[in-house]
């Protein structure tokens, strides 16, 4: 069994996954509050009671959307993203369950080409918050990070810009990659090739074209590792 934690379009993307053979399931924030150690622990210990005991756990619940809620309320971004994955990954070291953390390409520094061995440097609070997500993760053993540079598709802007590079990829296809992987450990660099917003879009969906780099920064990831993987 693999326990996913959220019900964001990454999770439900992993549930469409689930087979008689490998049962992935999702647990919402009704179902878990992360940001409550001992809530974490009860929900965790009901699984392992259970004949099919959890191998996996994918920690997809954060705080992401909108992205600046992060700036405007630093504490929830604390208490969620950093605290809340603190919880997580205790209760499933307690238990010997693989810890699968969903990071973002956003903990890199902006408009720079990067590796898994890059330094980090967050641009905005999210990131921040992100890295601190890795930080307690990178000291649960065996713990696997994945940095996404994740498109929402539909996209839900009018306007996909065509002066921002990055590495796009679609829900779906991480939810794919991760069961692809989810034995591997250390960090992962997980996107597609490298183009514009605007063209990545244009392939899912009609959008406009136009111009954001001003605003929003472009970012090339090495992802030789994952091709090597899948």
């Amino acid at each position: 069994m693999i326990l996913v934690s959220g019900d964001g379009v990454l999770a439900r993307e992993l549930i469409k996954l689930s087979t008689n053979e490998l049962v992935i399931t999702s647990l919402s924030k009704k179902d878990m509050d992360i940001t409550n150690e001992y809530a974490v622990s009860d929900v965790i210990k009901k699984y392992m009671n259970t004949p099919n005991s959890p191998k996996y756990f994918i920690h997809t619940a954060a705080l992401t959307k909108p992205m600046d809620v992060n700036d405007r309320n630093p504490i929830l971004s604390l208490d969620t993203n950093i605290i809340g994955t603190a919880n997580v990954a205790k209760i499933c070291h307690k238990y010997g369950i693989k810890f699968i953390y969903i990071s973002t390409d956003f903990v890199y520094k902006e408009n720079s080409y990067v590796d898994e061995e890059s330094n980090v440097n967050p641009s905005n609070a999210y990131g921040w918050s992100k890295l601190g997500g890795e930080c307690v993760t990178k000291l649960i053993p065996e713990s696997l990070i994945l940095r996404c540079s994740l498109c929402d598709i539909p996209f839900r802007h009018p306007i996909a810009f065509d002066d921002v590079y990055r590495n796009s990829i679609t829900h779906k296809e991480v939810a794919k990659i991760i069961l692809k992987i989810k034995n591997e450990i250390g960090v992962i660099n997980i996107g597609n090739e490298y183009k514009s917003v605007y063209e990545f879009v244009s392939q899912h969906q009609k959008v406009k074209k136009g111009n954001g780099a001003h605003i929003a920064p472009s970012l090339e990831l090495d992802i030789k590792k994952l091709k090597e993987l899948i």
